[in-house]
């Protein structure tokens, strides 16, 4: 019904029908983006990883919705990652950087507040910072 309303406003011309079935390729196109799209790829420049997390650490957006936060990282460095997250869920931010398994990785961890100033939700956002050699077998925390 569509293909045939537009023709007849287009005309009955070849380019008419040319253009008739472009929109209406368009517009399904749209319709499947809309309603069936793929899952929102969450990265910010120079980000690794993204983390949106609720009040009980639970994953809202990011890898693995519905598990907890500290589960997507190393054994060693659960305990401060659950720290900082439970310090943005009482409005701080906080930047550290650790040491784990060769590597140094950064976070910031930052309250997602509403309207009203209220906490709602937290963010995480890791990247690897310069690799350098680990000076100890245990994560190092740099506080910045």
């Amino acid at each position: 019904m569509v293909l045939a309303g537009l023709s007849a406003a287009l005309g009955s011309t070849l380019v008419g029908a040319l253009v008739s079935t472009a929109l209406v390729a368009a517009l399904l196109y749209a319709g499947a983006m809309w309603f069936g799209g793929g899952a929102v790829n969450l990265a910010a420049p120079g980000a690794d990883l993204v983390i949106v997390f609720d009040r009980s650490l639970t994953i809202t957006a990011g890898p693995a919705p519905g598990s907890l936060v500290v589960n997507q990282f190393p054994e060693p460095l659960r305990p401060e990652i659950e720290m900082r997250c439970r310090l943005a869920l009482r409005g701080e931010h906080t930047h550290f950087e650790c040491e784990y398994a060769g590597g140094r990785r950064a976070f910031d961890i930052s309250p997602v507040q509403s309207i009203q100033g209220v906490v709602i939700y937290g963010v995480l956002v890791s990247g690897s910072g310069m690799l350098a050699p680990a000076t100890s077998a245990t994560p190092l925390t740099t506080v910045a």
